[in-house]
């Protein structure tokens, strides 16, 4: 993530959270980050230098106004006259990365190559909270390559107690004799 999206993410940041207006920032992101996931032609627009930035502004108007708040809509503006459009993307991330920071909440992900029982994801979470000190948002995911087991990724963590990991692990223990 670039410099420059982390600034203008950490200047949202406090102005939505000075507004009180957090949530609302927080989910007219989502929207946006919506339209540019659904829409490659609003990101192809957004990176085109021959493309102007007041255009640009006059093309996003219409597309949010009404849809999310000033703020957010003067934001969008405000990067388009500092061409700085073709960040937004990373802006929005770094912003939610801050939202998840401020509340002391990570995302991680657990990978299993079976669905795991409720049992078996609530420990995982309780103890990657006990480790990271942060309440934990986990996304399950079925991978079969793995064979059996779990890794368990939260940002620069990463737990793997997969068959497959023990079993490359034995054949280098076994290929060293």
């Amino acid at each position: 993530m670039s410099r420059v999206a982390k600034r203008y993410a950490k200047a949202l940041f406090e102005l939505a959270q000075e507004q009180k207006l957090l949530s609302q920032v927080q989910a007219d992101l989502q929207h946006i980050r919506t339209v540019i996931e659904q829409s490659p032609e609003f990101v192809n627009l957004l990176k085109n230098p021959l493309i102007t930035e007041n255009e640009k502004a006059q093309l996003m108007r219409p597309l949010f106004e009404g849809k999310v708040s000033r703020l957010t809509l003067n934001f969008l503006e405000l990067l388009s006259q500092k061409r700085r459009t073709e960040f937004l993307d990373e802006v929005i991330e770094s912003f939610e990365q801050m939202v998840l920071e401020a509340e002391n909440k990570v995302e991680g992900e657990v990978v299993s190559a079976v669905k795991l029982t409720s049992q078996q994801l609530t420990a995982i979470k309780q103890r990657i909270e006990e480790l990271t000190g942060k309440t934990l948002l986990l996304q399950e995911r079925i991978d079969r390559q793995i064979l059996g087991g779990f890794i368990v990724r939260v940002k620069d963590m990463v737990i793997d107690n997969s068959i497959r990991y023990q079993l490359e692990k034995l054949r280098e223990r076994l290929a060293t004799r």
